[in-house]
Order: C-alpha cells, then structure tokens, then sequence
C-alpha cells in the first residue's frame, strides 16, 4: 500500500501526458479549418445513408482544372476513405479505458444436514468484482492510440496532395490529347487542299499519279490518326472521373493547354523545410511515436493489475439469534510472472522501434533524392519547352509555308512537302509533349514541398 502511495503521483503524471495527447489528436481533427471536409463527410453520410439517397449529380459538359479540383474535395471516394481512417482512429481512443468486464457471482446452498458440531453458517452470497488495468498501462495504450490518430491525420494530407496531383495529371493528359489532335486536324486540312490541288496538275503532267496516291497515303493515315486519338478520349476521360470522383461526359470540354512560363522556385532552405513537413514524413514520426508508446506499454506489463470485489453473505448463527448477514470487501493484485512472454514483448517492442527510427531517416533520404529529380524533371521540360517554343517550331511552321509556296509554283516535289510536314508535326507534339510535362512535373513538385509556385 505504501507502494501505491509513493508511486501516485507518477501514475496521475502518466494519465495527464496520455490526455493532453489526446486532446491535441482530437483538436486536429475538429478544428479542421478547410470547409471541404465538412462538406465531404456530410456529403457522403447523405449517399450511405439507407432509404434517403442523395440524387447523384449529373456529369459535367464542360469544366476547368480548378473546378474539378474544388469538385473532387467533396466527391473523391479516394479522400473520403482516407477521412473515414482519420475519423475512426480518433474515436478508436477511448477503446484504451476499455476494462475487463464484472462479475457478478451468486451462491446458495440448496441443502444443509445437521452436523455434529454446528451448523452451517453461510447459506447464500451475492459478490461483485471488477479488475482494474494500472494506470501506467492504460496511459501507455491511450498514447499509443492517439499517435495511431496522428498517422490517420498525416495519412489524409498526403492523400490530399496526391489527389490534386493525379487530378492534374488526367486533365493534362486530356489537353494534350486535343492539342495533338487539333494539330492533325490542321495538317489533314492541309492534306486535303494539296490533294485538290494536285489532281488538275496530274492532268497537265506537272505531277505523277503516284505523288497523288501518295499524297492521299497520308492524309488517310493523319485520319486514322485522328480517329484513334477520338476512340482514346472516352479512356482519358474516365482515368480523369476516376481520379477526381467527378461525374464527367465523355466529350467534356476542357481547356486548352495553357501557356507554360518559368516557374519561380524557392530557396534551397524553404524546400528543406517543406521537406521536413511533408505529410509522409510525419506519418513516419508518428509510427515513432507509436512504436515508442509500444515499448512504453510492454515496460507496464511488469506491474501487477487491480481487483476489487464486495460481497453480501446472509449467515445463519447457531442459537437463539435471528439470521443475520455481513459485508466482505477484497482487493488483491495480479501476479505477472509470464516472464518469457512479457520479456518477448519488450524486446520486439524495442525492434520495432529501431525500425521506426530508421525508417524516418530513409523518408528522409528518399524525399530528398525526390526533390532532386522532381527539379531536374521541371528544369529540363522547361528547357525543352524554351528550345521548342521559342526556335525548332517557329522555323519549322516557316519552313512549310516555303515548301507549300514552292509546290504551288513547281519548285518544290512531293517528297519536299511531305519531309516538311513531318518536320512540322514532330516539333508540334514534341512541343505538346513538353508542356504537359512541365506542367506535370510542376503539379509533382507542388505536391512533394506542399507549396503552389508562381511564374517568374
């Protein structure tokens, strides 16, 4: 008993420690400031609940890239998942006061013969007992329960960033699908007015049947072309609606590729320190924390449990007095002498706890080889951007006109043309190719330093 009392204020200390991290676990998640996720819960409490179905939206005609990403808040099972993660690891908190379950005994002597000496004193009973964990190990798994709510919380943050990341990757891929296409459709047209305009010169033998027929050649294949990029829309569209949670058309209107400047980075020591706070990173932290708070519990499996019990007797006492009965109380403490197993425990714990450290340490290093390839993949797209936009492209549209006005006027063959249109369309989709990668590589890094970059 003395004991006890010694060790009280310790165990009231470990009981605050484990509330206050609670309460900071629970405070995350209420006061969660983006108006999204309140929308998202009661959004989708109204499409779960049994009877009261919420009518679906109908899918989009048209919509922007920050529409649907505004839209795929509220409406991404992929986020709603991740929400509902978060909200049952916070309420699985209170699982840690969880008790072993009372008892209640009861007791009657159904005979009692007469005996040589007396009779018997006890004839019925009714005893109630309950055993109680000791404080340093509930304090122990509540702590490690909120830091299990504190992965939840960094778990839908990350989820978040990919979210917006996949979302823009789909819709870009969409853009430049109809930029290829619009691309072809130019060269098709132009195609078919060199065609119109080769047929009289075939007549007047200033060109062949087979610069015709060859000529024809390639406008079918640029139409075949066209129809295989309208035949993968419908795909791209769905990967988009998959991504986003968005209802969507399958001819939705989107916007044209946008007009791609130079991204103004950070300093070095702002990305570090969007590093540090990467939502993977401290989902690694707090898995520390709950193997810490394993260990932390395996070290109180060492101390001894609690029971208390009460007990009603009703007596029969020989002689002239009346039944009568009494009041027992008992207290008693467990005896842990599962040695092997309690130190197996402690000593996995232990493990798991290097791991977890170690573990930190290679985000670390993983993150950090990340941003150095996320930035090299931004600069060298806008490099390649830089080079396409501002020189190959330009020259190779002029170099058509040329061969065009030089076809027209008999200076130029047939194979002259053909050679510059190919030229043409290969700088045109490898101008495409290079803006939707620059923006995807911006969307990427975006999403590993959690910053949204402006232009220089």
């Amino acid at each position: 008993m003395r004991a006890a009392i010694c060790h009280l204020p310790f165990l009231v200390f470990l009981a605050l420690t484990g509330c206050a991290a609670v309460s900071a676990e629970r405070a995350r998640f209420d006061s969660t400031p983006e108006p999204d996720v309140r929308a998202l819960s009661s959004a989708l409490d109204e499409v779960l609940r049994d009877g009261n179905r919420a009518p679906e939206p109908g899918p989009e005609t048209s919509a922007s890239l920050q529409a649907i990403l505004r839209m795929s808040q509220t409406r991404s099972p992929f986020l709603a998942a991740a929400y509902y993660r978060w909200k049952a690891a916070v309420a699985s908190i209170d699982t840690a006061f969880e008790m072993p379950e009372g008892m209640v005994e009861y007791r009657e002597f159904m005979q009692a013969e007469n005996a040589n000496v007396r009779l018997m004193d006890e004839r019925r009973s009714v005893m109630v007992s309950q055993m109680f964990p000791n404080p340093g190990k509930v304090a122990a798994r509540q702590d490690m329960l909120a830091a299990e709510a504190g992965v939840m919380a960094d778990e839908f943050n990350a989820v978040r960033r990919e979210l917006r990341q996949r979302v823009i990757d789909a819709y870009v891929d969409i853009q430049s699908l109809d930029a290829r296409t619009r691309v072809l459709q130019q060269l098709t047209a132009l195609a078919r007015g060199l065609e119109a305009l080769m047929e009289p010169m075939v007549e007047t033998g200033q060109a062949t049947q087979a610069d015709l027929l060859r000529m024809q050649v390639e406008r079918e294949e640029m139409e075949s072309d066209l129809a295989s990029l309208a035949l993968r829309r419908p795909a791209l569209v769905k990967v988009l609606e998959a991504a986003s949670g968005v209802r969507l058309a399958p001819d939705v209107v989107v916007d044209a590729l946008p007009e791609v400047r130079r991204a103004k980075l950070p300093s070095r020591a702002e990305q570090l320190v969007a590093l540090d706070s990467h939502p993977m990173l401290q989902m690694s932290h707090a898995q520390a924390r709950v193997a810490d708070a394993k260990v932390i519990e395996s070290r109180w499996m060492w101390v001894p449990d609690f029971f208390i019990a009460a007990e009603w007797m009703q007596m029969n006492v020989p002689g002239d007095m009346p039944f009568e009965s009494a009041v027992a109380f008992r207290v008693g403490i467990t005896i842990p002498w599962s040695f092997g197993a309690n130190a197996a425990r402690s000593n996995a714990a232990e493990a798991e706890r290097m791991a977890a450290r170690l573990v930190v340490a290679q985000k670390r290093l993983d993150l950090a080889a990340e941003l150095e390839a996320m930035l090299f993949e931004l600069a060298d797209a806008e490099r390649m951007l830089g080079l396409l936009g501002g020189s190959i492209v330009p020259k190779a549209r002029q170099a058509l006109e040329l061969i065009q006005a030089d076809f027209s006027s008999g200076r130029a063959g047939l194979t002259d043309v053909l050679s510059a249109w190919q030229s043409w369309l290969a700088g045109e989709l490898s101008f495409i190719r290079a803006r939707s990668e620059a923006l995807k590589a911006r969307a990427a890094l975006e999403a590993l330093i959690g910053i949204q970059l402006k232009d220089e």
